[in-house]
């Protein structure tokens, strides 16, 4: 998939930074650039728009065509915060798509390109040795050519990287992240069209094995997260109250945080985990300006565990009702997606009776799965197949179908022993494959979310407090 994204990187230095930014800016702003607002949400999707006719006149008429990582930037903000009569080196990357295979993968406006920059950057910017509190990068999107591209510069507000060069494996690794984005996008951009259109999207999986082949950063990033909320799921109670702060947690909490820290430092969160807790030492820094070093002063401990409370609560949430779903109900959500790759397989049977029996409990088992008539046909023909059964597939259907389709939790297993899974290998493989279906990015998306919102509530603060310092008044 990455082949289809081209990475191509510029260095550039001159003795006066500024012109040397205003040049890139002024570039980047010329006709067939996007210059849509982040803020205007009325061109989401305009397929739908006209296919539908269906208008959102929520439009914010700004032009922007520069972003960074906070969103829409204009030029002259990004040239006041640097120094004057300085030299200065910048990196140009300039990344293209062609144009179906943008659509596709769910880049159909400015934002949607805005959001991917924002997961991409801070791992390009790690993997070239940039100190992420001392650089800084804009972005633009083009579409002036067939193939809509982004402009991307960076560079330091201090010069401290030694080289000049970017390293060689780093476009390697930007383009496999930028694919890892994209397909985990896909299938989240599919859904929700087809959410849209009022029909049914169901996820087989043959759809996973194919992203399988395709994810980079993104797989190794569920697998582990996978570990890590399995073991926890583990040591957690099965009653008793499950709060984030409370005592009855004291013996697992360590195994909540190393949960939280994967997502905080997750390449669509670290920039604004970063951000927040750089505003958390500016505003203690200043408390002790006023106060002197104050032992008492835990306004960054306080902080971070009420941020570890916010998001480790909803971790624990999402565990009590996955653990309050009926047991039938969560097997369902797993065949319906790996029932045709098990591969069941029964011990040799010559009894016509015994193969209608196994024959009935596989039948109920597609049925939970939710599978039409022809995805049953095919899997009681895979069945016959590997278990070396003389019987005609037509005819085991037509004597199975009419079969009631309700099943508890004892013939479940029951029926599983009949094809090869005890109850031990079925929770294992089940558990091998809990990583596909982790819904990692609401827990990426809620964090993120209260950040921003943490974010902001510090900044109006530490506003105060500077206010209230200059007129020599206490806080």
């Amino acid at each position: 998939m990455s082949s289809n994204i081209v990475a191509i990187v510029r260095y550039k230095k001159d003795v006066n930074f500024q012109k040397l930014v205003g040049g890139w800016c002024k570039y980047v702003s010329k006709d067939g650039a996007d210059g849509k607002s982040l803020k205007d949400f009325s061109s989401s999707d305009e397929l739908f728009d006209k296919e539908f006719g269906i208008y959102d006149d929520t439009i914010d008429n700004d032009i922007n065509y520069i972003w960074d990582k906070n969103g829409d930037i204009k030029k002259e903000d990004i040239l006041k915060d640097l120094p004057k009569d300085e030299s200065g080196r910048m990196w140009n990357l300039v990344i293209s798509f062609p144009p179906d295979f943008a659509l596709e993968s769910g880049l159909k406006t400015k934002q949607d390109y805005y959001m991917m920059t924002k997961a991409i950057m801070p791992r390009f910017l790690l993997d070239n040795d940039f100190d992420l509190t001392n650089t800084r990068w804009y972005a633009s999107k083009h579409n002036d050519t067939d193939n809509p591209h982004l402009h991307i510069t960076i560079f330091e507000k201090e010069i401290r990287r030694k080289k000049d060069t970017l390293e060689k494996s780093s476009i390697k690794y930007l383009k496999s992240n930028i694919a890892s984005y994209l397909v985990d996008n896909k299938s989240f951009y599919q859904e929700q069209d087809y959410l849209f259109l009022g029909l049914e999207y169901k996820i087989r999986k043959n759809n996973f094995t194919k992203v399988d082949k395709e994810l980079f950063f993104s797989s190794r990033y569920r697998k582990a997260l996978n570990k890590d909320l399995l073991n926890l799921y583990d040591k957690l109670p099965k009653r008793g109250r499950l709060q984030y702060n409370s005592k009855n947690l004291d013996y697992c909490r360590k195994d909540i945080d190393k949960v939280i820290e994967r997502i905080l430092y997750h390449d669509t969160i670290k920039y604004e985990f970063e951000k927040y807790y750089h505003s958390l030492e500016e505003i203690q820094r200043e408390q002790k300006k006023l106060y002197g070093n104050n032992a008492n002063n835990k306004y960054i401990e306080n902080k971070m565990k009420r941020l570890y409370s916010k998001i480790g609560n909803d971790i624990l949430h999402n565990f009590k009702v996955y653990n309050s779903t009926d047991f039938i109900k969560r097997q369902k959500e797993f065949l319906k997606v790996n029932i045709m790759n098990m591969n069941f397989k029964s011990r040799p049977v010559k009894k016509n009776s015994t193969i209608l029996k196994y024959a009935k409990e596989l039948y109920k088992l597609g049925r939970l799965a939710e599978l039409s008539d022809s995805d049953i046909k095919k899997l009681l023909s895979d069945w016959i197949r590997r278990s070396n059964l003389d019987v005609n597939v037509d005819n085991i259907f037509t004597a199975v179908r009419m079969t009631s389709e309700d099943i508890n939790a004892t013939d479940f297993y029951k029926s599983l022993s009949h094809f090869g899974y005890t109850k031990e290998k079925y929770t294992n493989y089940k558990n091998k494959s809990f990583y596909k279906n982790i819904r990692f990015k609401q827990f990426i998306k809620k964090a993120n979310y209260f950040l921003e919102s943490e974010s902001k509530n510090e900044e109006r603060y530490l506003q105060e407090i500077l206010e209230k310092e200059l007129q020599g008044k206490e806080i």
